[in-house]
């Protein structure tokens, strides 16, 4: 057991003074080695990129939906400007109780 701890402490203090490559002799791998560490860094890199570029798409997406909505309603109202006394007249004739919507529409959520 104490074979155990004395290894696990020179492993350390190899890792802390920088010679473990030295130690395992793997000195001649280390080109190798840091590139691959590179190339891990780099494709984490890339991926936080991605996902922070997807949750602006979201982001953006729903503001553009909120904008359509809004557009739709600014239209509707528009297009009811120029018909709105002619409606309302046809329907108090025909004695309806129907008129002006006084609030605007609720959104349904997905």
């Amino acid at each position: 057991m104490k074979k155990v701890f004395v290894g696990i402490k020179n492993v350390v203090m190899a890792i802390l003074k920088g010679e473990l490559l030295l130690r395992m002799r793997l000195d001649k791998y280390f080109i190798h080695i840091a590139y691959t560490f590179f190339l891990i860094w780099l494709i984490i890199m890339s991926s936080m990129m991605v996902q922070n570029t997807l949750a602006q798409v979201e982001k953006n997406r729903a503001k553009v939906n909120d904008l359509k909505i809004f557009h739709a309603q600014k239209t509707v109202k528009l297009v009811g400007l120029g018909r709105l006394n002619t409606v309302e007249d046809l329907l108090r004739e025909q004695g309806s109780e129907v008129g002006l919507p006084e609030k605007p529409a609720d959104r349904l959520e997905d």
